[in-house]
């Protein structure tokens, strides 16, 4: 029960934020979905480096520009399911 509590939560952020991305025009959805899958699955990597030089390489994808709160609710929303299946590759 608690995988899939963690795996919903990864989809929920991968969804939020790729979401933000698309809303500011700076990536496609598959590309977003993409590129904030990687940033999580590079985060993950980087708690094992007692260096923690991949943790200060690892830049978080950050949109350009704001948008609307409901934009971004609503691409959100219709990225649930490929943010989803994305969180499975984690």
């Amino acid at each position: 029960m608690r995988r899939t509590s963690i795996h919903e939560h990864c989809a929920k952020l991968i969804a939020q934020n790729a979401a933000q991305l698309v809303a500011a025009g700076d990536m496609g959805r598959t590309e977003a979905i993409a590129e904030v899958t990687d940033w999580l699955r590079r985060e993950d990597e980087a708690e094992a480096d007692v260096t923690g030089v991949e943790a200060a390489e690892n830049e978080f994808p950050s949109p350009s520009k704001a948008a609307p709160r409901s934009q971004i609710a609503a691409i959100a929303s219709e990225l649930m399911q490929a943010s989803l299946d994305a969180a499975d590759t984690l």
